[in-house]
C-alpha cells in the first residue's frame, strides 16, 4: 500500500510541476481536464457500489453483535420446543 501511495504522490507532484511550466501549460491543461472529468465520472459510477459495500459491512457487524448478545434460543424457536 505504501508503494501505491508513493506513486500517487509522485504523480500529483508531476502534475503540479507540469501545470506550472510555461511551455507545457498549454498542452497539459486539456489533458488535465480530461483526466479530472474521467475521474469524476468513475467516482459517480462507483458511488453506488461504495454505498452498497458500506451498508453490507455495517449490517454484517450488527448481525455479529446480535449473535454475540443473544442466546441460541432467541434465533431458533424450535430449540424451546425440544426442551
Amino acid at each position: 500500500m505504501i508503494t501505491v501511495l508513493f506513486w500517487v504522490t509522485i504523480a500529483i507532484f508531476a502534475m503540479l510541476l507540469l501545470g506550472i511550466l510555461p511551455g507545457v501549460k498549454e498542452v497539459f491543461r486539456p489533458l488535465m481536464d480530461i483526466i479530472s472529468k474521467g475521474t469524476v465520472e468513475v467516482l459517480k459510477f462507483a458511488g453506488g457500489y461504495i454505498l452498497w459495500l458500506a451498508k453490507t459491512i455495517i449490517h454484517a457487524h450488527i448481525d455479529l453483535v446480535t449473535h454475540l448478545c443473544h442466546k441460541r434460543s432467541y434465533f431458533d424457536p424450535a430449540e424451546k420446543m425440544r426442551k
